[in-house]
């Protein structure tokens, strides 16, 4: 089993790169890198300048072939949002998730520019999708990468890791519901 990265539109190579270790090390599978596509068109909501989540994950979906015990994770710069919701920093279906850097770099908030911030983000984001594909739901535990993040402020909070039961979820197979936003 491996998980395949798929960048969306144009994102810097670079900042794949750094997701792929730290996913190994997280689901102890193979991370490889997939070929880019483009933002489906479609997608994009011009009155929100922001791209359906939903559709764009469904795009992914279709447009990756996969060994059915293969997951994919999406990346891209676009600002996502499901309907109902402003925003959203990822989402996740059966097999694929999709997340935005969009939102995780500090000048979205009018901040200076800071690496690790943004590496501590777009790697919290990436498992926390990554995740609900493996069948986890959103935790309780307020450290556990799977708890749900409404704000940035509450992504910073949490890890990049597992509390035990989640982690215990992920490697026996044993999830809760798939597919989610957040």
């Amino acid at each position: 089993m491996s998980i395949i990265l798929v960048p969306i539109g144009k994102v810097d190579p670079a900042e794949m790169r750094m997701l792929k270790d730290p996913l190994k090390t997280a689901f102890s599978r193979d991370v490889v890198m997939g070929k880019e596509i483009p933002l489906p068109a479609a997608a994009r909501n011009a009155a929100r300048n922001q791209y359906n989540a939903e559709m764009v994950l469904e795009f992914l979906s279709l447009s990756v072939e996969t060994a059915d015990d293969c997951r994919v994770l999406g990346v891209t710069n676009a600002d996502l949002y499901v309907p109902g919701m402003n925003f959203v920093f990822g989402i996740a279906g059966r097999r694929c998730a999709l997340i935005s850097l969009h939102r995780l770099r500090q000048p979205f908030y009018s901040l200076p520019e800071d690496a690790g911030v943004f590496r501590h983000r777009a790697v919290v984001e990436a498992v926390h999708e990554l995740g609900h594909t493996f069948g986890l739901a959103h935790c309780e535990d307020p450290r556990c990468v799977m708890r749900f993040s409404n704000t940035i402020a509450e992504t910073d909070r949490k890890g990049p890791g597992f509390c035990t039961a989640c982690r215990l979820r992920v490697f026996s197979g044993v999830g809760g519901r798939r597919g989610s936003a957040g």
